[in-house]
């Protein structure tokens, strides 16, 4: 009996495509290959098994994403309606606050001012207590390979900057940096193009997020099947509270990974609903992603201070802040000594840092071989190190990585889906606050091409 007649022709085909994805997805991440290289290759695979996946079976999507359908989606959603609906108004109006700013006060006339100013309070604080933090967490738990890191900045910046993020909120301010960025890059390139430069001296203003290469391939699994059964719980529940019908929901996966959750809401009745309710359909998502966010920072920042504990005498390099091109390494390499000087602590490592000349070099042992690293104009190199976990506490290290994540991505997926551009939240929440509709295609293609210029340094990078 052929092996075809027992389990069925689908159903094999089915199996055989995810077991060789799978195997060739675990020989991709460990691989030599840069990060970016293993990115793109992960990619493609995982779209072309998408669609082998959709002709096998055919299931609903597009692309290399399946839309799994599920019916206890239904039934989770009308749960949560009933146990958070009743805050679901208030938290989708804090969300257009967060992401506007005082500008919401013009745009969303339907937010109470009492509302936009306990908001704006909660965007104010969470400035000064949770954001100085989001960078540390996430240099901890994502491989940002080559990208920017802030840099401390004059009390006077710092006000100003501040003071456009209480105008603007996190989504235009996020867009303004985006675009900052983008003519940097431009800038960068045309350095190069005409000779005054020798090479593209620019880094990734944004970066992926791929379990298994960017984050962690377990841990984050599991916090992007949180945040986005989160983000579209949400959609769902403000759904049914503005009367407009859920027609199905479920998980969404990109090729054999489970990426998210869907909602997929009937957009004949949302279009029939106030303006006010559109709006909270559409900011439900990511305002609930913030709210997350706050949550899950707390447990996130105890963990973090404890970590030291539990340290071992081994340094790992985690990040960048510039490009170094003579230093092929990536997150995670251990560092063993700075000219000579062994590094078993972040003590060695700054003490090693205080002997560092401007405009210099530094010989750099690592597990990935020796590097001839220049020093910049401060003496700095431009690595960033953390000790590593001692291995029987690897379990201190996981649960430290889910909250983590949850903390970061949260953040990152609530802030990026309220810009401006299509296919994202925001797009559809100035669709719907804007009269002129040509400013809006403006607004959001201008930012689309930012955030495409963002990705394109990781090309050389």
């Amino acid at each position: 009996m052929r092996l075809t007649d027992l389990c069925g022709m689908e159903s094999c085909k089915l199996a055989a495509t995810v077991i060789v994805s799978f195997l060739l997805f675990i020989l991709i991440l460990t691989s030599d290959a840069s990060g970016f290289l293993k990115g793109i290759i992960s990619i493609a695979l995982l779209l072309v098994t998408g669609l082998i996946i959709r002709s096998i079976t055919k299931a609903d999507g597009w692309s290399g994403f399946l839309m799994l359908k599920i019916k206890e989606g239904l039934d989770f959603i009308n749960w949560a309606n009933r146990v958070f609906g009743k805050w679901m108004d208030q938290v989708s109006d804090f969300g257009l606050v967060f992401g506007f700013g005082v500008s919401s006060l013009r745009l969303f006339p339907h937010i109470e001012k009492k509302t936009v100013i306990i908001s704006l309070a909660i965007l104010l604080l969470f400035s000064l207590f949770v954001s100085p933090f989001i960078t540390v967490i996430a240099l901890s738990a994502i491989e940002l390979p080559q990208t920017d890191v802030p840099q401390s900045s004059s009390n006077e910046i710092a006000i100003a900057s501040l003071l456009v993020l209480i105008l603007i909120g996190f989504a235009g301010f996020v867009a303004l940096g985006l675009l900052s960025k983008a003519v940097s890059v431009l800038y960068s390139v045309f350095l190069f193009a005409f000779g005054v430069a020798q090479k593209i001296d620019s880094t990734p203003g944004v970066s992926f997020i791929i379990p298994g290469i960017t984050i962690p391939l377990l841990e984050g699994a599991i916090a992007l099947v949180l945040l986005l059964v989160i983000h579209e719980g949400a959609h769902g529940i403000e759904a049914i509270r503005s009367r407009v019908k859920i027609k199905s929901s479920g998980l969404l996966l990109f090729g054999f990974i489970p990426v998210g959750a869907f909602v997929d809401i009937n957009e004949n009745d949302l279009l029939k609903r106030q303006a006010k309710h559109k709006l909270r359909v559409a900011a439900a998502g990511a305002a609930s992603n913030i709210v997350a966010t706050i949550i899950f920072f707390i447990p996130t920042l105890i963990l973090l201070f404890a970590l030291p504990g539990f340290y071992s005498d081994k340094v790992a390099i985690i990040g960048f802040s510039k490009n170094i091109a003579e230093l092929n390494v990536t997150p995670g390499t251990q560092l063993y000594s700075i000219n000579g000087v062994e590094i078993n602590s972040l003590t060695d490592f700054n003490m090693a840092k205080k002997t560092l000349k401007p405009n210099s070099s530094a010989v750099l042992e690592t597990s990935k071989g020796t590097f001839d690293v220049k020093t910049g104009e401060d003496g700095t190199l431009g690595i960033i190190v953390s000790p590593e976990i001692k291995e029987e506490f690897w379990w201190i290290r996981s649960l430290y990585l889910v909250f983590a994540l949850l903390t970061v991505l949260n953040f990152f997926v609530g802030v990026i889906n309220l810009l401006p551009v299509q296919a994202f939240d925001g797009h559809r929440i100035l669709q719907d606050s804007m009269k002129n509709k040509r400013i809006v295609d403006i607004i959001s293609y201008t930012v689309l091409f930012a955030l495409i210029l963002n990705l394109v340094p990781w090309v050389w990078s």
